[in-house]
């Protein structure tokens, strides 16, 4: 695992994979991302950030609020933010938040998770919650594409094979894809933002609820 904090300012860089994208980190931010073929996935860890888009004020975020919003736009502010640029693929524009508490849906290990922007389409990009009550040891698993995020809350560590790595707040991470890791948390609540870009369940022309809720037949 690769981790920078945050408020220094970082780049996670894996647009060499498969599905090429970008975790950038900010403290104080006066930023232009204006690649229209490019879709922007941003979480206020602290702090107060402005998005703007065409030129104009669209919304004002804080934190524990997220977006996605295709190029160009302008973000200005302070505090702690990541951005995620997922290059070539054009989503929608989406404004949330703040995250609750608990995650909607259960995950291993009885930690929960909620989608907090879904993908559009099946294979679409899913930006996650991912919520791990206290003391949670986490089974040993990998995944078929790379993960980029941020710790928002808490404390805990990720063990992969022969190393340790401490969790906590405002640490950026990039997992490579296929990597043997782990999250365990400590004695409070772990919370962490972590996107994936791509998916295997979602909508399809074939199935999607305007389509399964419509009756032609009665």
């Amino acid at each position: 695992m690769i981790y920078k904090m945050v408020k220094e300012g970082c780049v996670l860089d894996a647009s060499a994979t498969m599905y090429p994208s970008v975790l950038k980190g900010f403290g104080r931010c006066d930023e232009n991302f204006s690649l229209p073929t490019s879709t922007y996935f941003g979480f206020v860890l602290n702090g107060k950030y402005e998005l703007q888009r065409q030129g104009q004020h669209y919304v004002t975020l804080q934190g524990g609020m997220y977006f996605s919003a295709p190029g160009p736009l302008h973000i200005k502010g302070d505090g702690e933010i990541i951005v995620i640029e997922r290059v070539g693929y054009r989503g929608l524009l989406h404004v949330g938040g703040p995250v609750e508490d608990s995650g909607r849906l259960c995950y291993i290990d009885n930690s929960n998770t909620t989608i907090i922007i879904p993908p559009p389409r099946m294979g679409d990009p899913v930006f996650n919650l991912l919520v791990f009550p206290p003391k949670v040891i986490q089974t040993p698993h990998i995944h078929p594409t790379i993960r980029l995020g941020v710790v928002f809350e808490g404390e805990g560590e990720c063990v992969m094979p022969n190393q340790k790595l401490p969790l906590k707040p405002g640490m950026a991470f990039y997992l490579p894809e296929g990597l043997v890791h782990s999250f365990n948390s400590f004695d409070s609540k772990l919370k962490i933002i972590a996107f994936h870009p791509d998916s295997d369940t979602g909508p399809t022309d074939d199935s999607h609820p305007m389509l399964n809720r419509t009756f032609t037949k009665f």
